[in-house]
């Protein structure tokens, strides 16, 4: 064999072994897309109080800024700037927080709320394999409470 054919070989093989190795370390995204505003220090805080153990799953960690994800992304928390529910839609005050239901991201089993008149927001989805959805936004409410908050809910459900 010819040491050109040989270099050549040893090459292709660096390349896929880089390739595998950056596979194998890679994080999670659990399909979880990161809110605008994720990566400030009040999002890092809220996300770093998040619990270990949440709905009965472990948390695992995402590779998005701002979000902490339980089990196979049974619970997803997002945190940033978010606002994609209206100004209008009642909401319900747990432990201090108000959460709005987002309606659009609300469907077959899952929920979703996000913490009104704070800032930044946080948004929490919920599946449906979780048995006590509202225990789960409770315990999140206890972490959420440190957000500063600029407004409370007008309209109360």
């Amino acid at each position: 064999m010819t040491s050109a054919r040989r270099l050549a070989q040893a090459g292709v093989i660096a390349v896929c072994a880089a390739a595998l190795a950056a596979c194998g370390t890679s994080s999670r995204s659990y399909n979880v897309s990161g809110a605008p505003g994720g990566d400030t220090a009040a999002c890092s805080g809220l996300v770093g109080k998040a619990p270990q153990k949440l709905g009965g799953y472990k948390r695992s960690d995402s590779d998005q800024k701002g979000t902490a994800v339980w089990g196979d992304g049974d619970v997803v928390l997002r945190c940033g700037n978010i606002s994609d529910v209206p100004e209008s839609a009642s909401c319900t005050s747990v432990k201090g927080v108000d959460w709005v239901v987002n309606a659009r991201k609300t469907h077959d089993g899952v929920k979703t709320v996000l913490s009104y008149g704070r800032s930044p927001a946080a948004e929490v989805t919920v599946s449906q394999q979780i048995k006590d959805q509202d225990a789960v936004i409770g315990k999140v409410s206890g972490i959420v409470s440190g957000l500063t908050k600029q407004k409370t809910c007008a309209k109360r459900s």
